[in-house]
This record gives C-alpha cells, sequence and structure tokens, in this order.
C-alpha cells in the first residue's frame, strides 16, 4: 500500500484531516464517512469503497446529516463495487435523516463539489447485513429485503394495510373499520385512505401497489386516458427504460402495467410535452438522449411524434420549415396545450436562443407551425406550470406560473394568456418563486405542488425540495395555503394530474428517483353546516352556501344573494363568494380603468404598456416595460405598436431573430441594442479607445476603423455552446462550461436546468484554469485519456493498470473494485483505490528511504531522465517542454536563441529581450526593426530631442524581459550629442552598454566604437556628451553615424527613461534683441486694445442713457392743479382726494397717490431749503362703489367717459372721507 492510500485512510478513521480526498476502502462490518470536521473544500473529489468482511449480506446507508449546494454539490451512492453498479440517490441540498439499501452487500460513494459555495458537508454510518430503517420493526430482514408481517407493506414495511390481523398490529383505520381489504369511514365527517382527516380539511395519501417495480422517474408527462394515468418518458438514474413500451397506472385497480408499442419508436426523452386531440397523442420537443454510457449524448429536439391510442404506433412529423430561425424551435421545459385543432406551446429553452418568450402554435388539422402574434413584451421561461380553463366570456385562457429565466433567476409570476385575443395579462404574485413544480386546474381553483423555491413573504430561505402546495382562486384572485402536505411529497420535477375530483402526484426527485404515487383529496363541502364553515373551506376547493347548504362554487353558475344582503340593501345584485381584502379591493378598482390615462390618473393605479392592463402601484407588470404611474407618459391612442425592446434579449442568436436588433458584445450591460442605437454605442466605445489610448501617437492608424468595428460586431454570432463537441471548443466563450460525464457543452445560465438530477459529474469552465487543454484532459470521462495514477482515480469509474517495469508507467481504463471492465492484460497489476509504490512516469526507478510518519518506506525518484525533472519526473526540465507524464518525451525549446527557457507544457518561449514575440520568439513587435530568426535583436528607434520612457511590468507579457535594444541617429552637423538614461527598479540596478557605429571617421572606412560597457544604471541616471569638435565623433547625415544602446541585467517591475539629444549654443545677443522686439509689441498691442475698450464703453454708456431718456419719456402722464390754503384754513373742497388711483388687476385694492402737505415746525413756511409738498402713496382696498366706478366696461365700449368716471370717484372719496 502506498503512502498516500495509508495516510488517507488514516485520517478518515481518526479524523485528523480536515477535508476529504482521494479514494478509501472501508472493510469494517459498520463505520462512517465525513467530509470531514470543517465545512467541505471546494473543487473537492472524494470516494470511499465500501466492501465489508461480511460478504454476500445486504448493507444499511445511513444519512445522519447532510447539507451541501442545491443543484451543484452532489453525493452519489451506488449498489455496488463501482459506478457501474444501480445508482441509488444523488443527494444535493439540505436533506433528512434517510436509510439506503445496497442488496450486493457493498457500496460506492462519490462527493463531487464546485468552487462557489462551502457548506457543513455529510456524516453517513453503514452497517452490513442490515436493511434500511430495520425494516420498520415490523419484519425481518431476508437477503437484503424485508419481509413485512401482517398488517404491513412497503419496501420497508413502512405501511399499514388493511389485511389480516394479529396481534402485534394495531388496526389503520382510525375512524372507520377494515372491510375487504379497504378502510370504511364511520362517518361522513371523516375522509382518507385510513379515515384520518376531517372532512373539512383535504387530506393527502400514498396509493400502495404491489404489481411490478417501477423505476423512479422526473421530467416525465403524464396525462389521462379513460380510468388510467399514462406515464411517458423522464429521466431516471439507470435509463434503463424500454423505448418499445411506457408504464400505465390504472386508477380503478391501482395497478402498474405496460403498453407495448409496434414500429418505429422515438429515441428516450425528458423535459417534453404530450397533449391528446381526439384519439392520438401528441408529442413535442424535450430533450432526447442516444447512445447509451460514455457515448451517450443529449440534444435538445423540435422533433413531433404522433402517437396512435388504437394501433399502438408512434409516427414522425416532418415539419415544413427547415432552417432554425422559425417555428417549430427546438425546447425543453416549455409547457403545452390544445385549444381547439391548435396546439399553444409557451416558451421553453432553446440552447441556441436561449430562454423561448415565444408561444408556438401547430394546426392539428393543417400540420403547419407558426409563431401566435402576441405584442406583449415577456421573458421566457423554463420549467413553468400552466392550466388551462373557460373563462366566464366563454373563451379558453391559459394560466402560466413560476418557471425559471434567464441570468438564473426565479419568479413567481401568474399570467394568463387568451387563446382568443393572444394577449398576456398580470395577475397577483404568490410571494414563492418556484420552477420545477406541477399545477392542476381543480373545482375552479389552480393548485400548485411542490418544486424548488424561494419564498419571499418570510425569510427568503430557498427549498432545494419544498413540500409546499398552494391554491390560487382564478375568480377572486388570491392566493392561499393549502393544510400542511405531508413532509414525503418534498420533491421537483414530478407530474401532476386531477382526475375525477381527485389530484395525482407521480414520481420526482428529492434525491433520489421517486416511483410513488400520492393522492389530493380535498376537503368535503358538505361537512360544513353553518355560512361561516362553509366559507372557511379552501382547501382544494371553494364552497357556498346556497339554499341552507354548503356545495361546492361553480364559477359558470350566477348564485342569487342571501336575503341577509338584502335586508342591508346591498347595491350588487350577484353573490360575492370572495373576502375583501385591501389588495382585491386595490385590484378591483384598478382594473376598472380601461385605458392609459383614466388608470395613471387614479391614485394607487398604474398602466402596464405590455399586457394593457391597469394595476395596483404594489403590482409587477408583465416581464416588459415598466408600470406609468403618470398619465403625461401615456401614449398616444394612434400610436404605433412598440416594437420588444432589444434589452430583453439576452443571447446572441434571440437578438439576432429579432430583426430591429443587432448584437454588439462589447457593451457586457447590455449587448443586444436597437440598430438606431447602435451608432451611439459604436461612437461612445471607440471615444473611451482612443482616451485610453492618449499617450501613444495619435496618427491616424491608431485610431480604430468604425466601418471595420461595425461590420465585426454585426457578423454571425459565434458557435453556440450547444455546438461545441469538445472541452477545449467549449471553454474558449465564457459563457460555456463543459460537462465530461455527458460529453455536453452548455451555456452557464443553464447548468441547473440542464442537470437537475445530478447528471454531471464534474465541469470546467474557461475560469477552471489557466491551462485548459491540461484542465480537459485531466477532467476527461474518457479514463485512457489520464496520464497518472492519481488523476485517474480522480474519476469514480476508472482505475489504473501497472505495467511490471515498476517505473511508473501503466493505462488508466474502466473498472471496479474486482478489476477493469475488459479482461485483464497479462504482465499487469490492477489499482483501484491505491497507486504502484514507484510514480516515475517511466523516466526513473524508485529507491526506498524510511518516512517519519507514519513509520513506512517511501518510494523515491532516484534519477529523473530524458530531460525530466520533478518528485516524479512529471515535467520537462528547464529548456524543455511536453507532457513527461506516463512515458511522455521532452523536446528542446525553439527560441531563435532568443530565450533561454520556455512553456514547459506548450513550448511557448519566454522571449528576454523587449521588443521580440511569438512563440519561438521570432518576429518583431510593432515600432521595433529587425530579425530575431537569426538571433538578431529587435531594436526600438530613438528619436533625437525626445525622451522615451519605457514601462516594463512584472505581468505575463514582460515577466521574463530582462534586456533591450534601442538605436538613435544624430542628424545635425557639428553638434552635441546629450545622452541620458536613468533605470528605477525595486529589484537591483541595471547595466547599459552603448556603442557607436560610424561610415566615415577622419578617412578611415566604417568601424565601431565601444562608448561604455557594464556600466551601472540606478534610479538617479547618468548623463553623457559626446562633443562634436573632438576627434571621432562625426555626427550629421553624411557620416551615418549610429548609437547603439543596450540595457540588460534587470528584473521587472522596471522603468526605463532616456533620451538622445543634438542641442546647440544659445547666442545670447540674437535672444535679447528678439526678446526686447517681442516686448515691444506686445505693450503697442496691448495699447491699442485699451483704447479700443475705452471706446466701446463709453458707446454703451451713451446708449444706455439715451433708452433710459426715452423709457421714462414714454411714461403716462397728466396735470392736476391744487388748491393751496394756509395752514389755519380750511380747504373748501372738503377732504383730501388722490391724485391718482392705480386699481389692482382683481380690482378689489388699489395705489392712492396724494399731495401732503410736509410740516413746517409751527411756522408758516418750511425751511428754507426744503420743499413744502411732497408725494405719498398708500394701498387701500376698494369699497364695491369705488370698484363700480372703476371697473372696465365688459362690452368692449371706448373710454371716453373715464373722465366723468374719475371725477365721480373723487366725489364718493371725498363723501366716504367726510363721513
Amino acid at each position: 500500500m502506498s503512502l498516500k492510500s495509508h495516510y488517507h485512510r488514516v485520517k478518515s478513521h481518526v479524523s485528523m484531516c480536515d477535508h476529504c480526498y482521494g479514494r478509501v476502502r472501508l472493510s469494517e462490518n459498520s463505520s462512517h464517512i465525513s467530509d470531514g470536521p470543517q465545512d467541505y473544500a471546494s473543487s473537492a473529489k472524494c470516494t470511499w469503497l465500501i466492501e465489508p468482511e461480511n460478504k454476500n449480506n445486504s448493507l444499511s446507508i445511513k444519512i445522519n446529516n447532510f447539507v451541501t449546494e442545491c443543484g451543484w454539490d452532489y453525493l452519489y451512492i451506488y449498489d455496488g463495487d463501482s459506478v457501474y453498479g444501480k445508482q441509488l440517490a444523488a443527494l444535493c441540498g439540505e436533506q433528512p435523516a434517510q436509510e439506503f439499501t445496497a442488496a450486493s452487500g457493498k457500496a460506492l460513494v462519490y462527493f463531487f463539489s464546485d468552487l462557489a459555495m462551502n457548506l457543513n458537508g455529510f456524516n453517513i454510518s453503514y452497517e452490513s447485513n442490515s436493511c434500511a430503517y430495520n425494516c420498520s420493526s415490523h419484519g425481518t430482514c431476508v437477503d437484503g429485503e424485508c419481509k413485512c408481517g401482517n398488517g404491513y407493506s412497503g419496501i420497508h414495511c413502512e405501511h399499514e394495510v388493511c389485511g389480516i390481523q394479529n396481534e402485534l398490529a394495531q388496526n389503520p383505520c382510525h375512524e372507520g373499520e377494515c372491510q375487504n381489504g379497504k378502510c370504511v369511514c364511520f362517518s361522513s365527517n371523516v375522509h382518507g385512505e385510513f379515515c384520518q382527516s376531517p372532512s373539512s380539511a383535504a387530506v393527502w395519501d400514498l396509493m400502495k401497489e404491489t404489481s411490478m417495480n417501477v423505476e423512479g422517474r422526473a421530467s416525465h408527462v403524464t396525462l389521462q386516458v379513460d380510468d388510467s394515468i399514462w406515464i411517458i418518458g423522464g429521466e431516471s438514474f439507470n435509463n434503463n427504460h424500454d423505448e418499445n413500451s411506457f408504464n400505465v397506472f390504472n386508477l380503478t385497480s391501482r395497478q402498474y402495467s405496460r403498453i407495448e408499442c409496434t414500429g418505429e419508436t422515438p429515441a428516450p426523452r425528458f423535459d417534453h410535452t404530450i397533449v391528446k386531440y381526439k384519439n392520438k397523442l401528441y408529442m413535442f420537443g424535450g430533450v432526447v438522449r442516444k447512445g447509451k454510457g460514455k457515448e451517450s449524448t443529449q440534444s435538445v429536439t423540435n422533433e413531433l411524434w404522433v402517437f396512435d391510442i388504437s394501433t399502438k404506433t408512434w409516427t414522425s412529423k416532418k415539419h415544413k420549415n427547415e432552417t432554425i430561425i422559425t417555428a417549430p424551435f427546438s425546447v425543453s421545459g416549455h409547457s403545452a396545450h390544445v385549444v381547439g385543432h391548435e396546439m399553444f406551446v409557451f416558451f421553453g429553452y432553446n440552447p441556441l436562443f436561449g430562454f423561448m418568450h415565444h408561444v408556438q402554435l401547430f394546426n392539428l388539422e393543417t400540420d403547419e407551425w407558426s409563431i401566435a402574434n402576441t405584442t406583449d413584451h415577456v421573458y421566457g421561461r423554463f420549467k413553468h406550470s400552466s392550466v388551462e380553463y373557460v373563462t366566464s366570456g366563454g373563451s379558453v385562457a391559459v394560466l402560466i406560473y413560476g418557471g425559471s429565466m434567464w441570468n438564473n433567476t426565479i419568479t413567481d409570476s401568474l399570467m394568463q394568456f387568451d387563446t382568443n385575443s393572444r394577449k398576456f395579462t398580470n395577475l397577483p404574485q404568490s410571494g414563492l418563486q418556484s420552477y420545477m413544480h406541477s399545477a392542476v386546474y381543480l373545482n375552479g381553483l389552480m393548485i400548485v405542488v411542490g418544486g424548488r423555491s424561494s419564498n419571499l413573504t418570510t425569510d427568503g430561505k430557498s427549498e432545494c425540495f419544498a413540500s409546499t402546495v398552494l391554491s390560487y382562486d382564478i375568480a377572486c384572485k388570491q392566493w392561499s395555503n393549502m393544510s400542511e402536505p405531508p413532509t414525503d411529497l418534498r420533491r421537483y420535477g414530478h407530474s401532476a394530474q386531477a382526475v375525477n375530483g381527485k389530484v395525482y402526484v407521480i414520481g420526482g426527485f428529492d434525491g433520489t428517483m421517486r416511483n410513488d404515487v400520492w393522492v389530493l383529496s380535498p376537503a368535503n363541502c358538505s361537512s360544513a353546516a353553518k355560512p361561516e364553515e362553509c366559507r372557511s373551506i379552501t382547501d382544494g376547493t371553494k364552497c357556498v352556501f346556497i339554499d341552507s347548504a354548503c356545495k361546492p362554487f361553480d364559477p359558470n353558475v350566477s348564485y342569487k344573494p342571501p336575503f341577509s344582503s338584502l335586508i342591508k340593501e346591498s347595491s350588487s345584485k350577484k353573490y360575492d363568494e370572495c373576502s375583501n381584502t385591501p389588495f382585491r379591493l386595490a385590484l378591483k378598482t384598478c382594473e376598472e380603468q380601461t385605458d392609459c390615462i383614466s388608470c395613471a390618473s387614479k391614485s394607487g393605479c398604474g398602466w402596464c404598456l405590455s399586457g394593457e392592463q391597469c394595476l395596483p402601484n404594489e403590482h409587477d407588470c408583465v416581464d416588459g416595460p415598466g408600470m406609468l404611474t403618470s398619465w403625461e407618459k401615456c401614449p398616444h391612442r394612434n400610436a404605433l405598436v412598440t416594437l420588444r425592446p432589444c434589452n430583453m434579449e439576452n443571447s446572441c442568436g434571440s437578438c439576432r431573430i429579432s430583426p430591429h436588433c443587432t448584437w454588439y458584445p462589447i457593451d457586457k450591460a447590455s449587448p443586444c441594442v436597437s440598430k438606431e442605437d447602435l451608432i451611439a454605442v459604436v461612437y461612445e466605445y471607440e471615444t473611451k479607445s482612443v482616451l485610453q489610448d492618449r499617450n501613444k501617437f495619435l496618427s491616424p492608424s491608431h485610431f480604430p476603423s468604425f466601418s471595420r468595428t461595425l461590420f465585426r460586431n454585426s457578423s454571425e454570432c459565434p458557435l453556440p455552446c450547444a455546438q461545441r463537441s469538445n472541452c477545449s471548443d467549449c471553454v474558449e466563450l465564457d459563457q460555456c462550461m463543459w460537462c465530461p460525464s455527458t460529453n455536453r457543452c452548455i451555456n452557464l445560465e443553464a447548468y441547473t436546468l440542464s442537470f437537475a438530477y445530478g447528471q454531471c459529474h464534474s465541469w470546467v469552465t474557461s475560469g477552471s484554469g489557466s491551462i485548459l487543454n491540461r484542465i480537459c484532459q485531466a477532467e476527461s470521462s474518457i479514463c485512457e485519456e489520464h496520464k497518472t495514477c492519481g488523476e485517474c482515480q480522480r474519476d469514480p469509474g476508472c482505475g489504473w493498470l501497472a505495467d511490471d517495469s515498476k517505473t511508473g508507467l501503466g493505462l488508466c481504463v474502466q473498472g471496479k473494485s474486482t478489476g477493469p471492465l475488459e479482461p485483464l492484460p497479462e504482465n499487469r497489476t490492477w489499482h483501484f483505490i491505491d497507486c504502484p509504490a514507484c510514480q516515475c512516469n517511466g523516466h526513473s526507478t524508485c529507491i526506498s528511504s524510511p518516512g517519519s510518519f507514519p513509520p513506512v518506506q517511501i518510494e523515491k525518484c532516484e534519477a529523473c531522465s530524458n530531460n525530466t525533472t520533478g518528485a516524479h519526473c512529471e515535467r520537462c526540465a528547464p529548456g524543455f517542454y511536453g507532457d513527461s507524464r506516463n512515458g511522455g518525451t521532452c523536446a528542446k525549446c525553439d527560441c531563435n536563441k532568443q530565450a533561454d527557457i520556455c512553456d514547459a507544457q506548450t513550448g511557448q518561449c519566454y522571449c528576454r529581450t523587449k521588443g521580440v514575440t511569438g512563440d519561438h520568439c521570432d518576429k518583431c513587435e510593432a515600432k521595433y526593426i529587425g530579425n530575431p530568426r537569426n538571433g538578431t535583436p529587435c531594436y526600438y528607434e530613438l528619436a533625437v530631442d525626445f525622451i522615451f520612457t519605457f514601462k516594463l511590468k512584472n505581468d505575463d507579457k514582460d515577466n521574463h524581459t530582462s534586456e533591450i535594444y534601442l538605436y538613435s541617429v544624430p542628424y545635425k552637423k557639428d553638434t552635441d550629442v546629450t545622452f541620458q538614461i536613468s533605470c528605477e527598479s525595486l529589484k537591483g540596478n541595471a547595466l547599459v552598454a552603448l556603442n557607436m557605429t560610424s561610415s566615415y571617421i577622419d578617412g578611415l572606412p566604417e568601424r565601431t566604437q565601444t562608448m561604455m560597457v557594464d556600466t551601472v544604471c540606478d534610479s538617479k541616471g547618468f548623463r553623457r556628451v559626446y562633443v562634436a569638435s573632438d576627434k571621432g565623433y562625426p555626427f550629421g547625415p553624411d557620416s551615418n553615424t549610429t548609437f547603439f544602446v543596450r540595457v540588460y541585467n534587470f528584473n521587472t517591475p522596471v522603468q526605463i527613461v532616456v533620451s538622445f539629444a543634438q542641442s546647440p549654443p544659445i547666442n545670447w545677443v540674437l535672444f535679447f534683441v528678439i526678446f526686447a522686439a517681442c516686448f515691444i509689441v506686445l505693450l503697442v498691442v496691448a495699447g491699442l486694445l485699451w483704447m479700443i475698450k475705452v471706446r466701446i464703453e463709453a458707446y454703451r454708456r451713451n446708449q444706455r442713457r439715451i433708452d433710459e431718456i426715452e423709457h421714462m419719456a414714454s411714461r403716462p402722464f397728466a396735470s392736476t392743479k391744487m388748491e393751496l390754503s394756509l395752514l389755519n384754513q380750511l380747504s373748501s373742497a372738503g377732504a383730501p382726494t388722490p391724485l391718482s388711483i392705480e386699481p389692482c388687476s382683481n380690482y378689489r385694492a388699489g395705489v392712492f397717490t396724494l399731495a401732503v402737505r410736509l410740516p413746517t415746525g409751527g411756522r408758516n413756511n418750511t425751511p428754507n431749503g426744503t420743499s413744502g409738498l411732497a408725494v405719498a402713496s398708500s394701498l387701500c382696498l376698494l369699497t364695491p362703489q369705488q370698484i363700480g366706478v372703476l371697473q372696465a366696461q365688459e362690452n368692449g365700449e371706448n373710454n371716453s367717459g373715464r373722465k366723468s368716471n374719475f371725477r365721480n370717484l373723487l366725489r364718493l372719496t371725498r363723501r366716504q372721507g367726510e363721513q
């Protein structure tokens, strides 16, 4: 036994590890299994093989505690020593305590977790020679099967039956007695299979049948044919369905039977639909499974098959439309109903177009497909439920509840589709987000059972397997919870049928594939004797108290109101059977508004464009645009029908089939845009791109080509995930994921939809690792692709065949604990739990050395050969690349002498010179010149009199860069050259070498001068000046002088600042002459500007004065005569009168203006220099008499009488003042 396997066995039993890992064999007759004391690890793959010493005895496996991530992290249990045995369970989520029986006496347990959530995990115990639940203490365990005693039945003897009683069995009939194998209730006030529930409440019963062993299934279809329920298709663990037959459950005899089909039969499928029309069954869509085992494939189909009930034959209906963008679309998880001679197909998931929002129509008489012409904007749904009923107007409507939508969103919405008007309307939400549930129409109610849900009304807790039963009163538009259902009803993927006033729930998935049949018997209205009791009965039925009796409510019957309402003078003449909740009253008020303006004007109401209905503000519209609460936003009556918003399309395929939309993936928030908005989106994106590149040279070649970008993003969509057939192609797209166990590539948002029953044992995405090819190979479901024993044993279906070389060579093949599935070759040893001690991949032999813990010999590779390295010779040595595992070869890196090392797996060279690129360092980057194929570097030109900054980061591009080559050509003759450089690095200093090459030096031929070698360059840098007058420095175009710079021996990150400059000496005389001339010109220009400014301001000031004088002269004016008397004399005029009266616009007040004599201080006149008169104004109220005089005449007559009117007003004012 190897060190690893022994160590993990020790950790498993002594709990010394934090997480499970690898494979462990358990040989004790009883023990336990756990993922570890802490939360389980991410990306865990753990396998336990239970092979007790007591062979040929049954094995009982008990789940004590279990909590994992629902739909992602699964624990698989197989009956036998491998995954090729019978699968018993695929557990996920929060599971109750339960037990399983492995009849073979062996079991394989496999656990897989993903990268996201890490929860408490599980604790499992097992015991050999025992049956699950100990046969409920009502039987004995014989060869793994329970032999039940009298009065009990079931796999675990868990059910009481009416039969031959013995002294140990109790009477199973609670309120009744056994007669002919059935319970007969003593009173009509109780009902149920065992008379166990009052008639005022609904009751659930488990139908027990022993006619045949039916395999459990989910996502199947059931429908009533005569007195039987037919069960067609579905997904199961072992997929042992006979394609030529299907099961039928007889409601009278409560026994299963099979219907054998003749002729061609359809392939097995699930998530499909079947409807009945006349004497035929029409099966459409679903996920089709072809092949078996590792070679099986799954795909979503648009096949339509017809089954003739009379002849028991299937016929394939070939559709006329041959393009994928026209109906019929391939869908799964949809629903279908027959109305008249048309089959309506609602929503579903299409692997090319995502969640379908279309309603497809199939004419059952003409065999033609079409799309329902609906203008409502709704999102597509998957695994919703739908029921049909006849409205009060006589039309057929379909209620659509729940479902999963894009971005893994679960909805609790309820919509109604009118098959006549083809319109969607929104109904009240349930508050329970759910999908993969089932629903039926019964007694005027829609009853919803089970599913995978999330409660929005309480703590928002998500239920992986819900047992909730809801009922929706169609007439009252009210949701309610039915009485507490049994805990064994928790499941999803089941089906339900309403037959003879009862609801039958068949199959489903709760971690196991169920084959049971549950029956819901609604409450009995006749059990109530009073109106209050009658109204309180709501479990699966609806009652009304009429004619002194409680009767089932019939929505098609008009009931007369009770006498009490007539005494109270009730205004309603129709009997209202609904309770008036605040929400229902608000809904009723809003529904009375039939147009947008009246609705939005009503307080508390809002108008929904999609569905064209008025709803309370707290309600939500159908999936389309939001609610309009202002009448100003309402569209015009003659406005055109609005097109479906492009941002509602969430895949390239669905966007492209909308004629007014186009896919532009650069805008990740909303990549589907209208063609009108595309120009704005492109402009915005390209503007941002230019701003981000603002530090680059802005030549026309650096700007993106608008026409090229537009053409690129308007081209065909990338290959959809569903059409990618291998792992590498699949994970090229970020939104795709590969499932090796099913060899299927799917969209990320469709994972929990496609593998709802644990069909995927592991998966790979673009984020799983940097080397995707290696990840794809390691996660492959093909055993032969695994290269090492450890990698092989991570796949629960594989084992390792080691050769006799004892160097680690071997082959990974399919197998069990006892050996491979194929015959064992000669000179090979089988390893299913542990690996051979020596694991050198065929490149070395092993030597033994003692280990410190545990005290065993450790085999180590002696010396790796064939250019390999590593503890197990599992890697190629530096300078070589390849896959050395299991005898693989390593080749030398081909880097054109431009790199020292390359990627050990791909051979991609890590170029050490900046500017050299390519997998083999055989190309120069843009702006670099050279030919690196022959070992010469790539140079970057430094323009003279410019400063260049090179920032080399520690990223994948520059991580291995250690040198850079530069050159500069001084073009000015007889001008000094200044070279300056600085190197700022956190990891030591760089070195600089500088050479100068010239074609002419003092008549000598071309030669190269070494200016500096190994000169240290730090953050302070240095500066060198090469004087043109010195001998040996010929600068200028004639000499063809070039400086070559090499900066090397640095580590990234580093910043290099370098420049070459040729600056002539300054002529100070010329400088000051030019400076003085410029200064004088500046003064002259400033003076001229100041003079112009003064003239303009003077002109504006004079003009403003003229305007003011004209304005004052145009004001109305008049003259008046005043009588000034002495202070001690009274005026003959009497009371003072105003000079003018300016009435306000409403003629209720006016401004009175009077002449006022100023005080004189006791003298006859005011002091010198002061005025004796002043004009005073005051706001005064006008009397009715004054208003009559001042108010303008309404007949528009001229104002000739205004003067006399004003005189009358003066007299009136004077008279009032005297009074």
